[in-house]
């Protein structure tokens, strides 16, 4: 694989991390986890390849989407901890629930 061919696996990883921002912000869950398949797999195909041969004139290009997805990363991830706080209330709700309807049943 060469080195424009590598780079175009970069951009795709780059537009769907930002589509996954996008789903992220909309709290679009289980598209969130479609796209995240999805660039696990063309980060997979990347893992392959080597980037020492790379060529300072796109190693620029190269360095800034690697920046760019890990920076976005770092925004999905805080609404996605937001989003399982969230998930956490509600399951410790249930629990609460739970332990009081039992609590009940045995008068």
């Amino acid at each position: 694989m060469d080195q424009t061919q590598i780079l175009a696996i970069y951009r795709a990883a780059w537009t769907l991390t930002q589509q996954m921002l996008e789903v992220a912000q909309a709290e679009e869950w289980d598209q969130l986890t479609v796209l995240e398949q999805s660039r696990a797999e063309v980060m997979d195909q990347l893992q392959q390849e080597s980037l020492a041969a790379v060529d300072p004139q796109q190693g620029a290009e190269f360095a800034a989407l690697i920046r760019n997805i890990l920076a976005t990363d770092r925004q999905i991830q805080a609404l996605t901890q937001v989003w399982m706080g969230e998930i956490n209330g509600v399951l410790n709700s249930v629990q609460v629930e739970k332990k009081l309807l039992k609590a009940y049943d045995a008068f």
